[in-house]
Protein backbone atom coordinates (compact mmCIF):
# COMPACT_ATOMS: atom_id res chain seq x y z
CA UNK A 1 0.00 0.00 0.00
CA UNK A 2 1.29 3.46 -0.90
CA UNK A 3 0.87 6.97 0.50
CA UNK A 4 -1.51 8.00 -2.32
CA UNK A 5 -3.89 5.21 -1.29
CA UNK A 6 -4.23 6.31 2.33
CA UNK A 7 -3.70 10.09 2.19
CA UNK A 8 -6.42 12.55 3.07
CA UNK A 9 -7.81 14.59 0.20
CA UNK A 10 -8.78 17.20 -0.63
CA UNK A 11 -5.92 18.98 1.07
CA UNK A 12 -6.48 22.26 2.79
CA UNK A 13 -3.47 24.53 2.54
CA UNK A 14 -2.39 27.99 3.60
CA UNK A 15 -0.77 30.74 1.58
CA UNK A 16 2.25 32.53 3.03
CA UNK A 17 0.14 35.66 3.54
CA UNK A 18 -2.48 33.92 5.71
CA UNK A 19 -2.43 35.33 9.23
CA UNK A 20 -1.67 33.02 12.11
CA UNK A 21 -5.14 33.74 13.42
CA UNK A 22 -6.64 32.52 10.12
CA UNK A 23 -4.37 29.47 10.21
CA UNK A 24 -5.42 28.64 13.79
CA UNK A 25 -9.10 28.95 12.86
CA UNK A 26 -8.65 26.63 9.88
CA UNK A 27 -6.68 24.08 11.93
CA UNK A 28 -9.25 23.95 14.70
CA UNK A 29 -12.21 23.90 12.29
CA UNK A 30 -10.82 20.89 10.42
CA UNK A 31 -8.94 19.13 13.23
CA UNK A 32 -5.46 19.57 11.73
CA UNK A 33 -2.24 19.83 13.72
CA UNK A 34 -0.06 20.77 10.73
CA UNK A 35 -0.88 22.39 7.41
CA UNK A 36 1.13 22.85 4.24
CA UNK A 37 1.96 26.37 3.09
CA UNK A 38 1.87 26.58 -0.70
CA UNK A 39 2.46 29.10 -3.46
CA UNK A 40 -0.21 30.15 -5.97
CA UNK A 41 0.54 27.04 -8.07
CA UNK A 42 0.14 24.64 -5.13
CA UNK A 43 3.87 24.00 -4.72
CA UNK A 44 5.00 23.23 -1.19
CA UNK A 45 6.86 26.11 0.48
CA UNK A 46 6.78 24.91 4.08
CA UNK A 47 4.74 23.54 6.95
CA UNK A 48 2.94 25.34 9.74
CA UNK A 49 2.11 23.44 12.92
CA UNK A 50 0.13 24.30 16.03
CA UNK A 51 3.47 24.49 17.83
CA UNK A 52 4.81 27.02 15.30
CA UNK A 53 1.79 29.25 15.93
CA UNK A 54 2.12 29.01 19.70
CA UNK A 55 5.87 29.70 19.62
CA UNK A 56 5.51 32.85 17.52
CA UNK A 57 5.54 35.80 19.89
CA UNK A 58 2.51 38.00 20.03
CA UNK A 59 3.11 41.45 18.60
CA UNK A 60 3.49 44.30 21.08
CA UNK A 61 0.28 46.12 21.76
CA UNK A 62 -2.40 47.01 24.22
CA UNK A 63 -4.13 43.80 25.38
CA UNK A 64 -7.15 45.79 26.58
CA UNK A 65 -7.91 47.39 23.24
CA UNK A 66 -6.27 44.94 20.86
CA UNK A 67 -4.34 47.76 19.18
CA UNK A 68 -1.06 46.57 17.70
CA UNK A 69 1.91 48.85 18.14
CA UNK A 70 4.18 49.16 15.10
CA UNK A 71 4.01 45.52 14.13
CA UNK A 72 3.36 43.65 10.92
CA UNK A 73 0.73 40.89 11.04
CA UNK A 74 1.94 37.45 12.01
CA UNK A 75 1.72 35.28 8.88
CA UNK A 76 2.05 31.64 7.92
CA UNK A 77 5.02 32.60 5.74
CA UNK A 78 6.89 34.17 8.64
CA UNK A 79 6.24 31.31 11.08
CA UNK A 80 6.37 28.23 8.81
CA UNK A 81 9.14 25.66 8.80
CA UNK A 82 10.88 25.40 5.46
CA UNK A 83 12.46 22.10 6.35
CA UNK A 84 10.52 19.03 7.22
CA UNK A 85 9.13 15.85 5.88
CA UNK A 86 7.28 15.71 2.58
CA UNK A 87 6.71 12.28 1.10
CA UNK A 88 6.31 11.18 -2.51
CA UNK A 89 2.88 9.74 -3.31
CA UNK A 90 4.38 6.34 -4.20
CA UNK A 91 6.05 5.84 -0.78
CA UNK A 92 5.17 2.44 0.70
CA UNK A 93 3.43 2.55 4.10
CA UNK A 94 6.23 0.82 6.09
CA UNK A 95 8.75 3.32 4.68
CA UNK A 96 6.32 6.15 5.39
CA UNK A 97 5.98 5.04 9.02
CA UNK A 98 9.77 4.89 9.38
CA UNK A 99 10.27 8.34 7.86
CA UNK A 100 7.58 9.93 10.03
CA UNK A 101 8.94 8.30 13.17
CA UNK A 102 12.54 9.26 12.35
CA UNK A 103 11.50 12.86 11.63
CA UNK A 104 9.36 13.06 14.78
CA UNK A 105 6.27 14.28 12.92
CA UNK A 106 2.63 13.25 13.28
CA UNK A 107 1.62 14.38 9.80
CA UNK A 108 3.26 15.09 6.47
CA UNK A 109 2.26 16.43 3.07
CA UNK A 110 2.19 14.06 0.14
CA UNK A 111 3.72 15.56 -2.99
CA UNK A 112 3.84 14.83 -6.70
CA UNK A 113 6.09 17.01 -8.87
CA UNK A 114 6.45 19.43 -5.95
CA UNK A 115 2.68 19.94 -5.63
CA UNK A 116 0.80 19.00 -2.48
CA UNK A 117 -1.76 16.31 -3.34
CA UNK A 118 -2.70 15.09 0.13
CA UNK A 119 -1.78 14.80 3.78
CA UNK A 120 -0.78 11.73 5.77
CA UNK A 121 -1.17 11.36 9.53
CA UNK A 122 -0.08 8.69 11.99
CA UNK A 123 -3.77 7.73 12.15
CA UNK A 124 -3.73 6.99 8.39
CA UNK A 125 -0.61 4.86 8.78
CA UNK A 126 -2.09 2.96 11.73
CA UNK A 127 -5.32 2.27 9.83
CA UNK A 128 -3.32 1.01 6.83
CA UNK A 129 -1.25 -1.26 9.06
CA UNK A 130 -4.40 -2.96 10.35
CA UNK A 131 -5.85 -3.45 6.85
Amino acid sequence: MRAREIMTTPTFALTPSATLEEAARMMTAHGFTTMPVVDADGRLLGLLSEEDILRTPAPPGDPDTGVLLGSAPRTAGSAMRTTGLAVPADTEVPELARRMTDAGVRSAPVVEDGHVVGMITFQDVLRAGRA
